[in-house]
This record gives structure tokens, C-alpha cells and sequence, in this order.
């Protein structure tokens, strides 16, 4: 009796892996065909995710992981994916792009937002609503137009002006930017140095509401900063920051006195040559001398977190 029902339980194993995976619901077609997984899809807080190395893999990129920093790496002709668990920023071609769920591991496998792995590679993603289905169409990625001087050489910022590069000619360009207006704009650039938010922009005496609303239309801030960083202790995990937010030690996030919230900053440490984006969402560092504090996992992502303290240089953009 007991051989019965050694061959009842190893044939319910076997058949129910199938149902398993179906269980979730989730269908995934890429160009008309369906998706058989390894490693079934997941459902996070309302959003889908698959195994990293499968999926990149299906979409024809090369795949690698960076154990330092813990990310997927994906290559696909001139676009390259750099995917970090646990954090809501990832990035294409080095600019950070918000995801709605972070990479996470299951069991002993990394897994991405489906939506924003095909779009970051140029596929189109839809949902089937009638029969749960997610629908891919891959295509080349279309890649902006290098430009010139102050535009943004990779088109993510629709063709915004970079107000810290730009020249009179690019912002006589602008409707409603005179060539007067313009050189006044740049002067006070260079008698007091690049700008650092839209609010300069605004307190210039030649800079009326309604140009102001055109110029914020129209320009990106490049910000770039240099000086010391640390990093939050792990008594603060779990405490509200300025913003609001609950600060996550494991979500790559940052506090700056100035920076407005959401501005994405790249923080590189010049003594590892290491470089993480984060979110600003809270306010410090409160110590003298220092220009930013970042969470536990941004720390650890550009090695700082040994050094306690160290110069760092920081980049980002700040748009209107």
C-alpha cells in the first residue's frame, strides 16, 4: 500500500508544477508567441515581474550581474540596463529611470518589473485584460540625435535645454527668449556661477511670470557638486524623513539640503570609482562640511560604507 502511495504523491508533484506556475495567471506573449518560463512570473504589489536572466536573454540582450553592486546588467545594441535590487532606480544608457517595484531575488533568482525591462530595450508592452495576458512587441530602441552645446544628447528630456551648457543662439531658440533676455540669463551665470534651481531662474529682474513658465517648459538644470559624503546609520531605518517617505536602508535614496525632492543624482566615489544614482527624499547632511548623506545600500554601492566618511562628486539633473 505504502508503494501506491509513494507513486500517488511523486505523480502529484510533478503535474503540479504546471498549475503552479499557471496559478498566478500571467501569460506573457513576446512577437505572437507564448513565454515558457523556467521560473514562473511573479505579482508584486499589483505589478509583474520575471526572472531577469530569462527574459533579457528572450529579448536577445546579454545579461551579466554585478555582484558589488548588485545589479543586472543587460546590453542590447547601443542600450545598456543596469537593473540594482532593492532599489526603485535603475538605469538606461547611465540615466536613472524611475521603477514602479524594485528587482528582487526569489528563491536564488533576480527578478525585474516586466514593463520597464522590455520598454528600456524598446519593446512595446500591452495588457490583455479579457484573457490576463501580456502582450511584447520588440523593436530597436530609437536613440536621440547626439546634438550640440546645451541639448540634452540623448533626447530623455525631450529635447530640453541644459540652461548650465546652453549658448545665446540655443535660447533665442525658445519662444519668447529675446536675444537681450538671453544674455542677461547667461551673465548671471557667469558672474555667480552655474545655476542650481529654477528659483535663480525666476528672481531675475529681466524674467516675468510668463516667461518664467516658458523657460521652466523648456530648460533642465545640470547639477554637479563636489565635496563629503556619509551615509545614515541603522537607527534611523524605519524614521520618517522631510519628505515624508519612510527611509528604506535597503532602497538606494539620499538626503541634500537644497536638491528638490525626486531629483536623481549620481554619486560616484573617486576612491573605488564607483557610481550609484539615487533619489533625493530627505533633507542634511546636518553635519559641517558634508554634501550629502545616503542610505545604507547606496553606501555599500559605491564601497563608502568602510570609509565611514569620503569625498564624493555628485551629478544629476533637475528638470521644471
Amino acid at each position: 500500500m505504502n508503494k501506491y502511495w509513494c507513486i500517488f504523491i511523486l505523480f502529484m508533484f510533478f503535474f503540479s508544477i504546471p498549475a503552479a506556475v499557471s496559478a498566478n495567471g500571467i501569460e506573457v506573449e513576446v512577437n505572437g508567441e507564448t513565454v515558457e518560463f523556467i521560473n514562473p512570473p511573479h505579482i508584486e504589489n499589483g505589478y509583474i515581474l520575471v526572472p531577469a536572466r530569462e527574459f533579457f536573454t528572450l529579448l536577445g540582450a546579454v545579461v551579466s550581474w554585478d555582484g558589488k553592486t548588485k545589479a543586472t546588467i543587460a546590453v542590447k545594441d547601443k542600450v545598456r540596463v543596469n537593473i540594482p535590487v532593492g532599489s526603485n532606480v535603475a538605469t538606461v544608457n547611465d540615466v536613472p529611470v524611475q521603477v514602479d517595484v524594485p528587482a528582487m531575488i526569489i528563491g536564488s533568482h533576480v527578478y525585474i518589473p516586466l514593463r520597464f525591462a522590455a520598454e528600456s530595450l524598446g519593446g512595446e508592452v500591452n495588457w490583455e485584460a479579457g484573457s490576463s495576458k501580456v502582450l511584447i512587441t520588440t523593436s530597436a530602441r530609437k536613440l536621440g540625435s547626439r546634438g550640440g552645446g546645451g541639448r540634452d544628447p540623448a533626447g530623455i528630456y525631450g529635447g530640453k535645454i541644459n540652461i548650465n551648457a546652453a549658448g545665446v543662439d540655443e535660447l533665442v531658440g525658445i519662444k519668447g527668449v529675446s536675444k537681450e533676455i538671453a544674455e542677461k540669463i547667461l551673465a548671471h551665470r557667469e558672474t555667480f556661477g552655474p545655476y542650481k534651481s529654477f528659483g535663480e531662474i525666476k528672481d531675475l529682474p529681466s524674467v516675468d511670470d510668463a516667461l518664467f513658465k516658458i523657460l521652466k517648459a523648456n530648460l533642465i538644470i545640470s547639477y554637479k557638486e563636489k565635496g563629503q559624503g556619509c551615509y545614515y546609520g541603522n537607527e534611523f531605518h524605519g524614521n520618517k524623513t522631510s519628505s515624508g517617505e519612510i527611509y528604506d536602508k535597503n532602497l538606494y535614496t539620499a538626503a541634500h539640503r537644497t536638491l528638490p525632492f525626486g531629483t536623481m543624482v549620481k554619486v560616484t566615489f573617486p576612491e573605488t570609482a564607483r557610481s550609484v544614482w539615487v533619489r533625493i527624499n530627505d533633507r542634511g547632511p546636518h553635519a559641517p562640511g558634508r554634501i550629502i548623506d545616503l542610505s545604507a545600500a547606496a553606501a555599500n554601492a559605491i564601497g563608502l560604507t568602510p570609509y565611514g566618511i569620503g569625498r564624493v562628486e555628485l551629478e544629476g539633473i533637475i528638470e521644471g
